[in-house]
């Protein structure tokens, strides 16, 4: 079944992109990849750490390069970080290498993602002075374009279960030719 090309889930914070990104490698026979992992092994601290010593300007620059290193690489399911699509270059290898799902989920979700989670903290530092939610609000108010220019197909992943929010993913990847036109956004909140 490694009739697939490189995959990856893009999305804000918490929507899944790891969780699902997981389950769908091991139904498509392809190594799994979360670029966030590998950026805090590569960087030699947490991305929080990171970020307090060096800046987001820098983790970006970090994370351009290695998107770009696997953009040439044999396929993979690969779960990018939520602010990868801030570049437009990165926005290009994206839609160029891979087949990209975009991963959409409530801002009552994230935040209860985000907040249960243990790996917030070092993980996934503070993007603004502003309360969470607020952050949550206005960053995907802001992002929303470039995650609609970039993905080839989009879901919500907060509102079936992951077999079945993976299946549909899978439905999209057997029934999309390689070179098709952005996908349907239906299924989008905004």
């Amino acid at each position: 079944m490694n009739q697939w090309k490189s995959i990856a889930l893009i999305g804000y914070r918490a929507t899944g992109k790891t969780f699902l990104g997981r389950i769908l490698a091991k139904e498509v026979q392809l190594p799994f990849v979360d670029m966030d992992e590998v950026l805090a092994d590569s960087l030699g601290m947490s991305i929080h750490e990171w970020v307090s010593s060096f800046g987001w300007e820098s983790f970006r620059q970090a994370e351009s390069k290695l998107l770009q290193e696997l953009a040439g690489t044999p396929p993979m399911v690969l779960a990018t970080g939520g602010g990868v699509v801030l570049s437009a270059s990165n926005r290009m290898v994206l839609r160029r290498h891979f087949r990209v799902i975009w991963l959409q989920a409530s801002l009552e979700t994230i935040c209860e993602r985000l907040g249960n989670d243990p790996a917030t903290p070092s993980q996934r530092p503070a993007l603004t002075n502003l309360r969470l939610e607020e952050e949550i609000r206005s960053l995907l108010a802001s992002r929303l374009p470039l995650y609609q220019e970039t993905a080839h197909f989009s879901l919500l992943s907060d509102v079936d279960s992951p077999t079945v929010t993976v299946q549909k993913i899978l439905g999209f990847l057997e029934g999309e030719p390689s070179d098709a036109p952005c996908g349907d956004f239906t299924n989008s909140r905004e």
